[in-house]
């Protein structure tokens, strides 16, 4: 069993300065006052990770906005990926609609996809899935998105690079 993460002087301090105005500040950006306190735990978790950061950071609150930020930005893509998938969903007939538990896994799934082809652009994105999900040719998707087909190439090329590093990176 792992030992308890305990917290230093400088987290404690950091975190009772700057807890109760990062629950507001986020508060004001989503929806429900519940939500805005578990990403702001969630924020302060990730500068736990970083034990030397509280002493370290000249600016805590633009810190801890873009953290904080980062995590809306994820959890809005999490919305939106889970409001398309359960649509999808609907429309499926009922002898071929997933149990429950494949519902969840499936989406944790595609959760993994989206974060593996982060940092790819929409585009990039939507040539790759429409190449590995639909199964069209390189020449379909060029027509389809009216691209070159040298520019589907190329965007493929990269998100399969961007996979293979996230499989690869700890070897």
């Amino acid at each position: 069993m792992a030992p308890e993460p305990t917290s230093t002087p400088g987290f404690d301090q950091f975190y009772q300065e700057h807890h109760e105005w990062l629950v507001r500040w986020i508060a004001r950006r989503t929806s429900g006052f519940d939500n805005a306190q578990d990403l702001a735990q969630d924020t302060f978790i990730r500068l736990l990770d970083r034990p030397s950061l509280p002493a370290g950071i000249r600016s805590p609150r633009a810190w801890l906005t873009k953290v904080a930020g980062n995590l809306l930005i994820d959890q809005a893509r999490r919305q939106v990926l889970e409001k398309n998938y359960l649509a999808l969903l609907e429309n499926l007939p009922e002898p071929e609609c997933p149990s429950p538990e494949d519902k969840w896994e499936l989406l944790g799934l595609l959760e993994q996809i989206d974060q593996l082809l982060a940092g790819l652009r929409p585009i990039e994105k939507t040539v790759f899935l429409m190449a590995r999900l639909d199964g069209l040719t390189y020449r379909e998707i060029a027509e389809q998105q009216g691209l070159s087909l040298s520019s589907v190439e190329k965007y493929i090329a990269k998100a399969m690079l961007k996979c293979y590093a996230a499989v690869y990176e700890n070897e």
